[in-house]
């Protein structure tokens, strides 16, 4: 299959979702990445990499993500929770209604495809820091609550539908936590990995807690899940 030489500027890149910002807590730099000329290839390019960024490295300014240190398990998982309504249909999740939107008229073959480019032909996202906290506070916090199904590490465990949590952009740990404390996310019937975040959410109430957690998983080795 004839491979694509594609050159991703990681800061700069024209969107149609937005300013055409990228994320802003991602180090400048440009890379050249060989892609294969598919379907979930072309769909990447069409559908996806003007708001998740060029490499997959995520833009703060659209709420979407960095998804390539996520597996892909969880990314399918994701994408027909966003195509089925579970994801994307609260009033107040508006990055959700975006991506419920670009999941649509994905089909399971789809899916798959695009769960299996993102963690094996994308280079693995790098974000920068961009929330404070107190990471040795925050280890006390996440070896208690989180690291039972997120693993000691943050690599995730995929038996309990629980993501990696190393390289994700830290605003978006925090924005999803404070989703789930709100009930912006969670909350639908057939969200069961959800409804377990959602109960567990009160747990760091305070703003200042969820900061140090994601310190301290800042703090951890980048981990590229399985």
């Amino acid at each position: 299959m004839r491979r694509l030489a594609i050159l991703l500027p990681l800061l700069g890149c024209l969107s149609s979702c937005g300013d055409g910002s990228t994320d802003s807590s991602v180090t400048p730099s440009a890379m050249t990445v060989a892609l294969y000329d598919s379907p979930s290839t072309q769909i990447w390019q069409g559908q996806c990499a003007a708001c998740h960024g060029a490499a997959g490295e995520g833009k703060r300014a659209l709420g979407a993500p960095a998804l390539t240190q996520l597996s892909p398990d969880y990314l399918a998982r994701q994408l027909r929770h966003f195509g089925n309504g579970v994801r994307g249909a609260h009033p107040d999740d508006d990055a959700g209604k975006r991506m419920a939107l670009s999941a649509a008229n994905l089909s399971e073959k789809n899916i798959t495809a695009l769960a299996a480019l993102l963690t094996t032909e994308l280079p693995p996202a790098q974000p920068a820091a961009t929330v404070t906290g107190d990471a040795s506070r925050g280890e006390d916090y996440y070896i208690n609550i989180c690291s039972a199904c997120h693993g000691g590490n943050g690599q995730g465990n995929d038996a309990l539908g629980a993501p990696a949590l190393t390289g994700l952009n830290d605003w978006y740990l925090k924005s999803s936590y404070q989703s789930y404390l709100g009930g912006v996310r969670g909350t639908h019937p057939n969200d069961f990995y959800g409804a377990q975040m959602a109960r567990l959410a009160p747990a760091l109430a305070r703003g200042d807690d969820i900061d140090d957690v994601i310190a301290f998983i800042a703090s951890l080795p980048p981990h590229r899940a399985p």
